[in-house]
């Protein structure tokens, strides 16, 4: 295996609806497989694939937000708020989607760094230094956080990450299940 990560579908942004609010939201994903570094430190956060961690594909989710999440306040509060909700409903029905073709599947709580359906490892998944790693998105330092700095949006972004022993075509046809417009479509990387 290549000591560096892979990308396996280019960044696709597609608009899905919400299942709690119905409410229509655009977000890109894109798929990789990681480095081993990377794979090792997966493997501290889902100690339950420790030893398949090779075969797990990492999709990074970045949602569009209105406001600059570098900011504070009621409002961008607020926003970040919802972007959470929006991204583990919609990353749940995800996993729950490529559970239901028989493959394992999770996220990370954005917030806290741990998964939802697994066992906590003694790490975390930070997805701003994970979206820096895969996709070399710069950030920004501010105080004690690091704020990523996607490539069309800027900062008014909230990132979230999905894992999965998927195929990149069922992922695919997955989340592409789930969109009720794309806006792009890429191709797939060999």
């Amino acid at each position: 295996m290549s000591s560096r990560s892979q990308t396996l579908h280019a960044p696709t942004r597609i608009t899905v609806k919400d299942p709690k609010s119905l409410k229509n939201f655009t977000l890109e994903y894109s798929i990789h497989s990681g480095s081993r570094r990377f794979n090792r430190d997966l493997a501290s956060i889902f100690p339950e694939i420790a030893d398949q961690v090779n075969k797990c594909l990492v999709i990074p989710v970045f949602l569009n937000c209105e406001n600059d999440m570098v900011g504070t306040g009621s409002i961008i509060d607020k926003e970040r708020d919802e972007k959470l909700e929006n991204f583990v409903g919609w990353g749940k029905s995800i996993c729950q989607g490529l559970r239901d073709r028989g493959y394992w599947a999770d996220l990370t709580d954005p917030c806290s760094g741990y998964p939802i359906f697994s066992d906590r490892g003694p790490s975390i998944y930070p997805d701003v230094q994970g979206a820096e790693s895969l996709l070399k998105y710069p950030t920004q330092n501010v105080g004690c956080c690091h704020i990523l700095l996607h490539p069309r949006w800027g900062s008014k972004v909230y990132p979230g990450t999905l894992f999965t022993f998927a195929s990149v075509i069922d992922v695919k046809q997955v989340i592409d299940g789930s969109a009720v417009d794309s806006d792009e479509k890429a191709n797939e990387c060999s």
